[in-house]
């Protein structure tokens, strides 16, 4: 059985030992952890191979051996390194080389020949352990910058393995990469997985253009595919990363978060008198000090004291504006432009000075790397200018920034980014950054805006958000009073469009998707035409943009899998939900184009407000006019939708008496084939049947059908698995025709998986959209691989329109 073998540079769990001796293991905290884990844990055939953390001198080999066990009960394979393979290959070459290097800091970057050594020597122990591992129809999906070398030693060992490799940093521009002394053999190692993947579409313009400027010996063709010289090929595309959605908004409504939520907004002065007392009675304090028959204090009214003033416009604002929140939760680490962003909020509070006592500031700040010096000097610096703002800016009711620099789980994570009415994220670099996601998650049909540096990946995708440039001080120091000035319900407004697709971009689907494209880049035929993440984009961008939208799906095949019994291809709830959900929303029209009966479709679909064809066109149910207000008007309006036969057909009461005979002898034949009888089709199935035997027969009976049905009006069809003989007046291409015509439409997609549907396809205008699902040659614009693939594209195009207004 084949297998998911997933190889990242630390595995999802790490060790415990109890006092007894014996182990236990406890989930990770981290990106990745959280991204491929629940997916590692869900598929019983899926392996995750990765350093263990453990350092092996520390250990016996007894201990060693339960320490393997234990890992091998969770379904991972431990690889042990020593000090000084850590210290070479993880700090040294992927920490201070390559990090500093993919996140456009060059000038940290140390470029060191024995660290080099040593990350080659690791990445061929990691070789070496997977090696045995390795059976026949396993793929192999590597992870990160830590194991650039891995895809071209496992090509060398395994030429026919299915290989992927994902970067969850950015790839810098080829002036940058050039730099590296070793760019050429880096390039060349991710270049032996069949799939090579990155967080958006500029970084992998970014990688390209440095293998053609450093690699020119490989040929980059246009639909992104890479042709070494000795005939490998690997394919480059983008795939956004996620989050688990569900999980972050559950968690939190969680009774902890609530809890951390409510302390957070209590200590910040969120609707609580108290507070608004004590910052009036500072303010009136401040007043006295300043008037000349004031306190003892009065003196310092000749002096500059910005403290009183301070307070003073404090105290003027109460009962004029709410206090406010914002929140930021980061690593310690030197990408994240925390500096930047403290400037940018002590700026705003010099420039805007009604917001003093009115928005606090809570900073998580994870240290990591304190080891490095670095890293020290940042925490230095951040620690600087924490106490630099606080110290001019607080009062005696009021602190502005609340710094907290330690690890949180994720329920009073999940609280502070709840208790935030404006996130603040920031990154000077970086390949998506989740905390934008995990904020909006948090805040799920709810007000909160998000400044985001324009240099995070997800800035792409989240274009409702203040996107910033996280050097421009004075920017980032705008975008934050805009935000804490913006309405409510602008925010909620702007933050359901961006949840809507951060709902179908999940984490899960984002494994998904990475693994189904693998699968079609090793697939013979499936490679042209494939829809790349560029396409699809555009794809997204036009449906946005157009006011009235056509979708015709075929159904088996396209939406469903195909099943050895067609009966058992019955829509599932999900399947429903998701087609309800298109067809109500506005500026949409959904057809379902099938060859099934129209008496199986009308059991199927009635109910659902989408359009239905029938048998290849010969039977049309349109589409539901507006829903009724009364029995009377839904009786009307159900006979308006009543199915509608091509009155061009041959009469089915003379013609299939004359085919259903020769169809019943093919049925004698091949066991387990069947018949199936439609108002103006037949059909022989052999789905179920011996593949060679049946073939035989298809032959065979393709001939005398052609034979008997000449000069009837008819002709015959062969589908997957299927002979059908129907009229000639009939097709999906003629009966789809009139809705393309009708003018109705600025953006059309046609989706089908067989030789019917490629009579729709040539109908469709060019500059519309068309989707072969499957191999083969075909007239539609791009290929895709399954029916999980058509549902999650349906999915995100929808998530387009489902918070956009009515169009008349």
């Amino acid at each position: 059985m084949s297998r998911l073998i997933i190889v990242s540079n630390r595995l999802p769990v790490s060790l415990d030992t109890a006092a007894d001796g014996s182990y236990s293991l406890r989930q990770n905290v981290g990106g990745l952890a959280t991204a491929i884990g629940p997916y590692h844990k869900s598929h019983r055939d899926c392996l995750w191979i990765g350093w263990s953390g453990i350092d092996p001198d520390q250990y016996s080999s007894e201990d060693l051996e339960g320490i393997k066990q234990a890992y091998q009960e969770r379904r991972c394979v431990p690889i042990f390194l020593s000090q000084d393979e850590l210290d070479g290959y993880y700090a040294g070459f992927s920490n201070d080389a390559l990090w500093p290097l993919f996140h456009d800091f060059s000038h940290e970057a140390s470029f060191n020949p024995s660290d080099w050594e040593m990350y080659r020597k690791v990445n061929k122990k990691f070789a070496q352990v997977i090696e045995p591992l390795l059976s026949k129809g396993d793929t192999i999906w590597i992870q990160d910058y830590h194991l650039m070398l891995l895809p071209k030693m496992l090509r060398e060992r395994f030429p026919s393995a299915s290989i992927g490799w994902f970067l969850h940093v950015p790839f810098p521009s080829v002036e940058i990469f050039r730099s590296l002394p070793w760019s050429h053999e880096v390039l060349e190692g991710v270049l032996g997985a069949d799939l090579v993947g990155f967080h958006t579409t500029d970084f992998v313009t970014s990688f390209l253009a440095c293998i053609r400027r450093l690699a020119p010996e490989f040929s980059v063709g246009d639909d992104s595919v890479v042709d070494l010289p000795d005939g490998h090929r690997a394919a480059v595309d983008a795939f956004p990363i996620g989050i688990d959605y569900n999980l972050y908004a559950r968690t939190s409504r969680s009774s902890l978060a609530k809890a951390m939520r409510r302390g957070i907004e209590t200590a910040a002065g969120k609707n609580r008198s108290h507070y608004r007392s004590s910052v009036t009675a500072e303010g009136n304090a401040a007043a006295e000090a300043a008037s000349r028959d004031g306190s003892w204090w009065s003196h310092h009214n000749q002096e500059e004291v910005p403290e009183l003033m301070l307070a003073s416009s404090a105290a003027s604002s109460v009962g004029q504006r709410d206090n406010k929140i914002i929140v930021s939760v980061d690593r310690l680490d030197y990408t994240k432009g925390l500096p930047e962003r403290l400037e940018a909020f002590g700026r705003m509070l010099e420039k805007y000075p009604e917001w003093t006592g009115h928005v606090t500031y809570y900073l998580l700040a994870t240290p990591s790397r304190e080891d490095v010096e670095s890293y020290r000097k940042l925490k230095s610096q951040v620690d600087e200018l924490v106490g630099k703002i606080n110290g001019r800016y607080s009062l005696l009711a009021w602190t502005p920034i609340h710094y907290i620099t330690r690890s949180l789980s994720i329920k009073p994570v999940c609280g502070i980014y709840a208790a935030g009415d404006v996130a603040l994220v920031t990154p000077l670099r970086d390949g998506m950054n989740l905390v934008a996601k995990e904020y909006l998650a948090c805040h799920d049909g709810r007000e909160g805006a998000l400044v985001l540096s324009n240099m995070a990946g997800a800035a792409g995708e989240l274009t409702d958000a203040f996107i910033v440039n996280p050097y421009d001080i004075d920017m980032v120091c705008e975008a934050l009073h805009d935000a804490l000035e913006i309405s409510p319900s602008k925010t909620r407004a702007g933050n359901m469009r961006m949840q809507a697709r951060l709902k179908v971009r999940t984490a899960q689907n984002w494994c998904l998707d990475f693994l189904d494209t693998l699968r079609q880049v090793t697939t013979a035929g499936m490679t042209s035409k494939r829809i790349r993440m560029e396409t699809r984009n555009q794809m997204v961008s036009q449906w946005e943009q157009a006011k009235r939208r056509l979708i015709l799906c075929d159904y088996d095949g396209t939406l469903t899998p195909l099943v050895r019994n067609p009966e058992r291809a019955q829509p599932t709830k999900a399947l429903r939900q998701m087609l309800r959900d298109i067809g109500s929303q506005p500026g949409v029209d959904l057809f379902l184009v099938s060859g099934r009966s129209h008496e199986t479709m009308d059991e199927w679909f009635s109910d659902l407000p989408i359009g239905l064809i029938a048998e290849h066109g010969a039977w049309y149910k349109p589409l539901p006019t507006s829903p009724a207000t009364s029995t009377s008007s839904a009786i009307a309006a159900e006979d308006e939708r009543s199915w509608q036969r091509n009155d061009a057909l041959p009469d089915p009461a003379v013609w299939q008496p004359q085919i259903r005979p020769i169809m019943d002898e093919a049925v004698k034949r091949v066991p387990q084939s069947f018949v199936e009888v439609k108002s103006d089709a037949l059909a022989w199935h052999y789905r179920m049947s011996d593949p060679k035997l049946a073939a035989c027969e298809d032959e065979r009976l393709a001939s005398h059908l052609h034979q008997v049905v000449s000069g009837k009006g008819l002709m015959v069809m062969r589908n997957s698995k299927v002979l059908e003989v129907c009229p000639v007046a009939t097709s999906k291409g003629q009966a789809v025709q009139p809705l393309i015509e009708s003018g109705k439409y600025d953006f059309t997609l046609a989706v089908g998986d067989d030789a019917t549907d490629e009579t729709m396809f040539s109908v469709i205008p060019q500059n519309s959209w068309s989707i072969k699902i499957g191999p083969g040659d075909t007239k539609a614009r791009v290929r895709m691989t399954g029916p999980s693939a058509v549902q999650l594209l349906l999915r995100d195009l929808a998530a387009g329109t489902s918070t956009l207004p009515t169009e008349e």
